[in-house]
């Protein structure tokens, strides 16, 4: 087992000698088997511990860290310790216990790495962990890409140049429990494991016994059919990338999907599915869009973090945003300059507006429309348009209309009056005139992602 690590190892670090490498180690049998690897791994590479305590377990957790770090102080390895209270985490996010603790945790190894300058972070994922990832995915519908089960190598997020490793892929948790056996290793045991309400538990108690009775081969069969699924993605993605030009495009924050580039498409819904991959839409959502691309505009879809606006030729994404009544003075930029001879209001820069600075109260304001909002668009002689009736003459849909942006002033008796919506029009009664000495330019900025 030394010898297949050893070579994995090289493998995955390209068999550079000047190499660091920071081991998540938990104090569970696969972290201290794979600890114990590195320890006496030809290799002899630059190695250290980092421990993180969730103080989700009570004394549990404390006996953890004081074990991990004994075995670290024993072997006069490098020892790093953090606390946090992941129960409080998940609750002030509003996540579950396991996305605040894998946050918590990669965060905190992210910043290891920057500030001590190791070049990898090992975890000890095994084959049964890969294996278990891969029916968790074909349960959520995952797609192509949860098939492919966990990567051996990947960048480590919040860092650039740090590799996220799993030297212990390749290994059953039977080889482990042999491996521990044999070499007489200390480990902690997480009483936790044993709780089959939790999903990944409950397979590896309840569905992998039952698997091994049809296959008793099935894990290396998984293992083999994980590679081929991973290849197949990979063409797929050559596919996707070469085909997307022209089907969809980023435009005024939001991605623009053509439906009659997208239906001459084969595999309308897989293209679909690539599309909106990691907008947060699931299987059902998915299906509704595709059977609404040749229905009426309007039709609209939420996931937890977007909108996707059906209209009439296009799919527009939007992420989502809550406008309120948020002051959004700060976005808009309001300069005044005097009037010279020959200065002509409609040469101007297409995302500024002009308007009449001594018609105008300054300091003005910023702010998202709100129902029943009116104003005399500039071109109308009297009375005033709803904002909304304006927006729906711009044919917008409703994700452009809540991102519109309001400029308004106040009288001295404090009612408001718009001004201006930026970057569209601003209100007849502000206009430049042949009478205008002082001048106020906005300019607009959309509002941020």
């Amino acid at each position: 087992m030394q010898d297949r690590f050893d070579r994995t190892l090289a493998r995955l670090t390209d068999g550079r000698p000047d190499c660091m490498v920071l081991l998540a180690v938990s104090g569970g049998i696969d972290s201290m088997t794979m600890a114990d690897l590195f320890l006496h791994s030809a290799l002899r590479l630059s190695m250290a511990v980092a421990h993180f305590d969730f103080h989700l377990r009570d004394a549990d957790s404390e006996g953890d860290a004081v074990f991990v770090e004994a075995w670290c102080r024993a072997h006069s390895v490098p020892f790093f310790r953090k606390d946090a209270d992941t129960g409080a985490y998940a609750a002030d996010k509003g996540i579950s216990l396991e996305m605040a603790a894998r946050e918590l945790r990669y965060g905190w190894f992210a910043e290891l790495c920057r500030e001590q300058g190791f070049t990898h972070l090992a975890v000890a994922h095994n084959l049964d962990d890969n294996a278990e990832t891969l029916l968790l995915h074909l349960l959520r519908g995952t797609g192509m890409r949860g098939m492919t089960g966990i990567r051996e190598e990947v960048p480590l997020r919040g860092t650039e140049n740090v590799r996220l490793i799993r030297p212990m892929l390749d290994f059953t948790r039977r080889e482990i429990e042999s491996y521990a056996v044999r070499k007489g290793l200390e480990f902690r045991v997480d009483v936790t494991n044993a709780d089959t309400a939790i999903a990944r538990n409950r397979i590896r108690r309840k569905v992998f016994p039952q698997l091994a009775r049809i296959n008793p081969s099935f894990l290396r069969t998984f293992q083999a059919e994980m590679r081929y699924f991973d290849q197949t993605e990979k063409l797929l993605d050559e596919v996707f990338v070469a085909g997307r030009q022209g089907l969809c495009a980023e435009r005024n924050g939001a991605l623009v999907v053509d439906i009659p580039a997208l239906l001459q498409k084969e595999q309308v819904g897989w293209w679909l599915f690539r599309i909106l991959d990691g907008y947060g839409f699931n299987a059902d959502q998915l299906a509704q869009i595709e059977r609404s691309l040749d229905g009426l505009s309007g039709k609209t879809f939420l996931s937890p973090t977007h909108r996707l606006v059906k209209d009439r030729r296009e799919l527009r994404v939007y992420r989502l945003s809550v406008p309120g009544d948020t002051d959004l003075t700060d976005r808009i930029d309001v300069r005044t300059f005097v009037v010279t001879p020959g200065f002509d209001p409609k040469r101007k820069p297409e995302d500024v507006l002009f308007v009449d600075a001594d018609k105008v109260r300054l300091p003005l304001s910023a702010r998202p429309p709100r129902e029943g909002d009116r104003f005399r668009p500039f071109g109308m002689r009297s009375g005033s348009k709803l904002l909304s009736d304006f927006f729906t003459d711009l044919k917008l849909d409703v994700e452009q209309k809540r991102r519109e942006v309001v400029v308004s002033m106040q009288k001295e008796n404090g009612d408001e009056v718009i001004v201006a919506i930026l970057g569209r029009r601003i209100d007849d009664r502000f206009k430049v005139t042949a009478a205008t000495r002082t001048v106020a330019a906005i300019s607009w900025l959309p509002l941020p992602e």
